[in-house]
């Protein structure tokens, strides 16, 4: 060859690529692959079942199953054309214990079945508890909101619950909360308004001896719809401006919002 390099050097030099079978990969690999693709999205893992029949087989692991994420996926999805099989894979969720498939069926036992047929709900307060219980933070705010509203020795329960939500400043937690009780409502309000009616009325503030920054705070950030950072307030216990910050006031404050009729 002229002013080149000859064949049989291109292919001494010519690096060939090494192709890795799937199974050659350790187990443990695949199943946390596969794992974190469900913690993506629901649609994502079936995609995933459909690249090979490796992927397929580990895809039922049921560390996969606990991790699913069922985000942008209604509570009824009653587009999907295979319900029956949806609905086989999301009992599966269940059976793992995934937080999210607990938050739902929480939610929808709780307030969602007819109350003739399901007497007291406690099935969805049990779901919504083991939900809160692995850190699903929907299922925190809408589980202590129920048990502040049915009072008795569950409210100091529920009052527990949801100062894990608290943030070091008010702004903060406020922003917080607000998102979690749009999240609940919006799922909630469809089909929900008699069990809401019930927890309004079963609902007893708790009295408590504040200096009243607290509603005055919540009470202008609900007028103007923003924060001033000026008068803001430090929950933090460790602070001593934090003596003005008072939880029954905030929670007080949020169950008026989360049961208010609009």
């Amino acid at each position: 060859m002229k002013h080149g390099v000859s064949s049989s050097s291109f292919k001494k030099s010519h690096k060939t690529t090494t192709k890795i079978s799937l199974n050659s990969l350790p187990e443990e690999l695949l199943v946390e692959i596969s794992s974190r693709v469900a913690a993506s999205s629901f649609s994502d893992v079936h995609n995933l079942q459909l690249v090979s029949k490796t992927f397929q087989n580990y895809c039922n692991d049921g560390y996969v199953f606990q991790r699913v994420s069922f985000h942008g996926i209604p509570l009824f999805p009653w587009h999907r054309r295979n319900r029956e099989k949806f609905s086989k894979f999301f009992k599966r969720c269940l059976r793992n214990g995934n937080p999210e498939a607990l938050y739902r069926k929480g939610l929808i036992d709780y307030f969602h079945l007819d109350s003739a047929k399901e007497q007291g709900h406690g099935g969805g307060i049990e779901y919504l508890a083991r939900a809160a219980e692995k850190g699903n933070q929907e299922a925190r705010y809408v589980y202590g909101i129920i048990l502040i509203c049915l009072g008795g020795k569950t409210k100091q329960k529920g009052f527990k619950i949801l100062s894990s939500l608290i943030k070091p400043l008010m702004s903060s937690t406020v922003k917080e909360v607000a998102t979690l009780r749009k999240i609940n409502r919006d799922i909630i309000l469809w089909r929900g308004g008699p069990m809401m009616r019930q927890l309004k009325g079963s609902y007893v503030r708790e009295k408590c001896n504040c200096d009243g920054r607290t509603e005055m705070f919540l009470a202008k950030s609900c007028v103007s719809n923003g924060f001033d950072e000026d008068s803001n307030i430090i929950t933090s216990s460790s602070s001593s401006s934090s003596s003005s910050f008072c939880e029954i006031c905030l929670w007080h404050h949020e169950v008026h919002l989360f049961l208010k009729n609009d």
